[in-house]
C-alpha cells in the first residue's frame, strides 16, 4: 500500500452506513433487494422520534443480564445504566452497555447493548454489539439473525454469510436468497467471491435449497452470467415450481433478453395459482409499463392496492415501479400524494428530489431533499445535495449543509463527519479534513468516542506524515475495541511502508488482523507487502496473488508486480501493470511505481 489513499478507498467499504432499525431484517424486511417484498415485508424501517416507544415497555423487555462474577465496578456500570434507560437517557445507557460488552464479553450485556443501540438509532453501536453477542452466543439462533441482518445492511456481505449459515443451522429461515439480492443492489465488488462461498456450500449438501439456487441464480445474474443464472433458476423451479422469488427473477430474466411476452406468461400463469401475491403483480405491472401498456398496468395497481388497500408502502413500491419504467409524470403524481403520509414522507421527497435533479432543475430538488426529516432517507438527501452543491461549485454551501444536520441530528454526527472529510480531502485540504473530524468528535457526548473518526483521523495523520499522531489514534481505538482488524491492519502497514526498524512489529499486527479477518484483501495485501520488506519473496506472492484474486486493485498489483520483478518473473509483472494501465481510469499509484521502477513498463 505505498499510496496512503489506499485507506480512504477502503472506508466507506469498511464502515459503510446504509440502514437503520434492522431486528428482524432476515426475517422480513427486503426494501432494498433486487425482488419485491412480500406484503408482510412493507415495514417502515426504524421509529420515528413521535413514535419510538420507552425503551423498557417495549415488547422485548428483556431481563436484567445475568454475570458470573460481578465486582463492584461492574455492578455499579449495570445499575447507573438501567436506571439511565428508565430516564429514557439513551446515549449514557448505551455507552455503559457497550464498554461493558467489550469488558466482559457477556452475551447477555452484548444483547442489550444491540436493542439500545437500536432504539438509539446508532447503527455502528448495533452493529459492534451485536458481533459480540453472536460470537459470545454462537448456539442461540437471535443473535445470529441479528448480527447477519446488521452486517447485511453494512454491505459486509461475507461475514453476513458466516452469521446466516449458523442460523440456518440452528433451525431459522436460510434467506441466502435476500442477502444475493441486497448485494446485487449494492454492485459490491466481492459478488463472485459470495458466488463460490455459496456454491461450496450447496455442494456439500445431500439435497440443495430452492432459496440457495434462487441466491446462486441472483448472483449469477449479476455477475452478467445469464447462462449460468437460468441453469441455477431451473433447478430451483424444480425444487420449488411456486417459489416467488424464483419466479420473479425468470420474469426479469426474460425483460434483460427482451422476451418480455414469455415473463408475462410466466407471471399470468403463476398469478392462476397465486392470485393474491403481491409480489408477482408487481412485476407485471412493471412489464406492462414498460410495453406501454398503461391502461392494463392501472388495472393491475388496481388489484394490487385493493389487495393491501391499508398499506401506503405498496402505493410506495408502485411509484417506485413508475420510476423504473420512466413513467415520470405518473411517478411524481404518486409521490406528491405519498409526502402526506408521515412513515414515507421523507421517502416521498428523497424521490420527488431525484426526480427534479433529472430534469435538471437542481433548486427544485435541493428544495425537495430539505424536507427529508431523519434516518437514512434525510442521510441519502444530505448526500445528494452535497453533490448537486459541489457540482455547482458552491462548495461552502455544502459544507456548511453538512455542518447545521449534524448539530441537529446527532445521530447522524460520524456519517456526515466523514462525507465532508472527503470533501476536503478531494482538495488536497488534509489540515481542513482534521479540523474537520475534530469538530465532528466536538459534537458527540463526552462518554461516547467513534471509531470511525477515530480511524479516519489516524488515517489524515498518515497523509500528512504524522506517524507518531497516528499511532496514538490506533492505539487508542485499539484500547477500546482490541480486535479492530482494520485499526490492526492500518497500524501495521504504517509501521511496515513508513519505519525502517519496526516492520517486524508492522507483521506482528498484520498478522493479528489476518487472524481476525482471513478473507479481507486489504490484509492479504498489507501482510504480503511485508512479507516483502522483509524478503520472503515466495510468501509475499502468494498472499498477494491471493488479495488480487479477491480484490483485482491497482494498489494490489503493484505490489505483486514487484515481488514478481524480484522473484525474475520480468515478463508476467511487466504484463500485470499493462493490465491495470488499460483500465478506464488510471490512477496516480501505477504512475508512481512506474515513475520509481521505470523498468517493468511493458515493452511490446
Amino acid at each position: 500500500m505505498s499510496n496512503p489513499d489506499y485507506f480512504f478507498r477502503r472506508l466507506c467499504r469498511a464502515f459503510s452506513l446504509r440502514g437503520w432499525a434492522v431486528f428482524f431484517l432476515l426475517s422480513g424486511l427486503t426494501a432494498c433487494t433486487t425482488t419485491e417484498p412480500q406484503p408482510s415485508e412493507f415495514q417502515p424501517v426504524g421509529l420515528s422520534k413521535a413514535t419510538q416507544p420507552n425503551l423498557y415497555i417495549h415488547e422485548r423487555n428483556l431481563q436484567f443480564p445475568a454475570i458470573q462474577g460481578l465486582d463492584e465496578e461492574l455492578t455499579f456500570g449495570l445499575l447507573s445504566a438501567e436506571i439511565a434507560g428508565q430516564r429514557n437517557q439513551l446515549d449514557y445507557a448505551l455507552n455503559t452497555y457497550m464498554k461493558l460488552a467489550m469488558t466482559t464479553q457477556n452475551p447477555g450485556v452484548a444483547e442489550r447493548a444491540t436493542w439500545i443501540a437500536q432504539f438509539a438509532q446508532q447503527p455502528q453501536a448495533s452493529l459492534d454489539a451485536a458481533i459480540i453477542w453472536a460470537n459470545t452466543a454462537p448456539n442461540n439462533p437471535d443473535a445470529q439473525r441479528t448480527a447477519a441482518g446488521l452486517l447485511l445492511q453494512n454491505e459486509q456481505y461475507l461475514e453476513a454469510f458466516d452469521h446466516l449459515l449458523r442460523y440456518e443451522h440452528l433451525g431459522g429461515e436460510s434467506n441466502y436468497s435476500l442477502l444475493a439480492g441486497h448485494l446485487a443492489e449494492s454492485a459490491n465488488p466481492v459478488v463472485t467471491e459470495l458466488y463460490q462461498l455459496m456454491l461450496e456450500e450447496s455442494q456439500q449438501r445431500e439435497e440443495s435449497s430452492t432459496d440457495l439456487q434462487t441466491a446462486l441464480a441472483l448472483l449469477s445474474e449479476e455477475a452478467g452470467e445469464i447462462e449460468r443464472a437460468q441453469m441455477h433458476l431451473s433447478q430451483a423451479l424444480d425444487l420449488e415450481p411456486d417459489n416467488v422469488r424464483a419466479l420473479q427473477l425468470q420474469a426479469r430474466i426474460y425483460r434483460r433478453q427482451d422476451n418480455t411476452q414469455a415473463a408475462r406468461a410466466l407471471l399470468e400463469k403463476a398469478l392462476k395459482s397465486q392470485p393474491n401475491e403481491v409480489r408477482l403483480w408487481l412485476e407485471l405491472a412493471r412489464i406492462q409499463l414498460q410495453n406501454q401498456q398503461l391502461k392494463a398496468a392501472e388495472k393491475t395497481f388496481d388489484r394490487i392496492i385493493s389487495l393491501q388497500p391499508d398499506n401506503p408502502q405498496i402505493r410506495l413500491a408502485l411509484a417506485r415501479i413508475q420510476l423504473e419504467t420512466q413513467q415520470f409524470e405518473a411517478a411524481q403524481k404518486s409521490l406528491l400524494q405519498l409526502t402526506d403520509d408521515e412513515l414515507l414522507a421523507d421517502q416521498a421527497y428523497l424521490h420527488l428530489g431525484e426526480l427534479a435533479e433529472r430534469e435538471g432543475d437542481w433548486q427544485q430538488a435541493l428544495d425537495y431533499y430539505a424536507q427529508v426529516e431523519a434516518g437514512q432517507p434525510l442521510l441519502d438527501a444530505v448526500r445528494a445535495s452535497v453533490k448537486l452543491l459541489v457540482n455547482n461549485d458552491q462548495l461552502p454551501a455544502a459544507l456548511e449543509l453538512l455542518d447545521e444536520k449534524r448539530q441537529s441530528n446527532p445521530e447522524l454526527t460520524t456519517p456526515l463527519t466523514l462525507l465532508g472529510e472527503q470533501l476536503y480531502r478531494r482538495n488536497q485540504d488534509f489540515s481542513g479534513a482534521l479540523n474537520w473530524i475534530n469538530q465532528g468528535r466536538d459534537l458527540l457526548p463526552d462518554d461516547q468516542e467513534s471509531l470511525r473518526l477515530l480511524y479516519t483521523r489516524a488515517l489524515i495523520h498518515y497523509e500528512l506524515n504524522q506517524l507518531d499522531t497516528m499511532e496514538e489514534d490506533l492505539r487508542l481505538l485499539l484500547e477500546l475495541d482490541p480486535n479492530n482488524a482494520m485499526a490492526l491492519n492500518a497500524l501495521g502497514y504504517a509501521l511496515v511502508n513508513r519505519t525502517d526498524d519496526r516492520t517486524h512489529e508492522g507483521l506482528l499486527l498484520i498478522k493479528k488482523a489476518h487472524a481476525l479477518n482471513r478473507e479481507s484483501p486489504e490484509i492479504l495485501d498489507s501482510l504480503g507487502w511485508a512479507l516483502f520488506r522483509l524478503d520472503r519473496l515466495e510468501e509475499a506472492r502468494d498472499y498477494l496473488e491471493e488479495a488480487f484474486q479477491r480484490l483485482p486493485d491497482e494498489e494490489i498489483a503493484a505490489h505483486l508486480a514487484e515481488v514478481l520483478w524480484e522473484l525474475g518473473e520480468q515478463e508476467e509483472a511487466r504484463l500485470l501493470i499493462e493490465q491495470m494501465l488499460q483500465q478506464e481510469e488510471p490512477t496516480p499509484t501505477l504512475d508512481q511505481l512506474l515513475e520509481r521502477r521505470p523498468e517493468l513498463k511493458f515493452q511490446p
